[in-house]
């Protein structure tokens, strides 16, 4: 996304458009490094100093990814929409979290045709911080599965993100679930909405609505 904006166009995409790119960009590489941390700890013995280490590189990171929400949480408005393929963002988001999660199961079903008018950065986030959090509820199973369904209706597309894991607005390790609130800022200018179903230790499902 972002390889693909230069300084001379600034003023074409407006600052909610790079400030969007620019976060796509700080947390892809470092959903990528907390996985090889996440590798490095199970790899390290239990004893070891090297455990304190690791556990103050994955916090550094989370506080970045933390401060990155909160300054688009406090500057994102409603840009101009245009037309945009959800189902090539979808298959490029998860070609990239397949690869920093081997052994997670992602799947994807969706319908061929899933254009809509939003800002790309916007659906990004939203996106981004639902997989994200769908990651932590199930990267400490032994067989953890991430299924994402994506339907064209009448009026809106309708994603689902499914894990096997704990309830998305369960307590977590890391955050403070400021991604959620994000979302749902974000869908709500885009004339959207974001539910969540599920039951703690049963699974979750985050359901998106994006109007066309």
């Amino acid at each position: 996304m972002f390889a693909k904006i230069r300084l001379s166009n600034f003023s074409e995409i407006g600052f909610p458009e790079m400030a969007g790119a620019l976060a796509h960009e700080i947390k892809n590489p470092a959903a990528v490094a907390l996985a090889h941390v996440n590798l490095m700890r199970q790899e390290t013995a239990p004893e070891s100093p090297a455990k304190a280490h690791l556990n103050h590189i994955e916090q550094a990171i989370m506080d970045i990814c933390d401060l990155v929400q909160e300054m688009l949480f406090a500057i994102y408005n409603c840009a101009e929409p245009y037309e945009i393929d959800l189902r090539e963002m979808l298959d490029e988001m998860l070609d990239t979290y397949r690869a920093a999660w081997p052994g997670i199961s992602f799947s994807l079903d969706a319908d061929t045709s899933l254009t809509c008018y939003a800002q790309e950065s916007s659906v990004r986030m939203v996106l981004s911080n639902l997989l994200k959090n769908a990651v932590e509820a199930v990267e400490e199973l032994e067989f953890g599965q991430i299924d994402i369904s994506a339907r064209r209706g009448e009026e809106f597309l309708s994603i689902a993100i499914y894990n096997n894991g704990a309830f998305i607005d369960a307590a977590k390790p890391h955050g403070n679930g400021l991604g959620i609130a994000i979302c749902r800022h974000i869908l709500q200018q885009l004339g959207g909405h974001l539910e969540i179903l599920g039951q703690p230790h049963e699974g979750c499902s985050s359901l998106v609505s994006i109007p066309l």
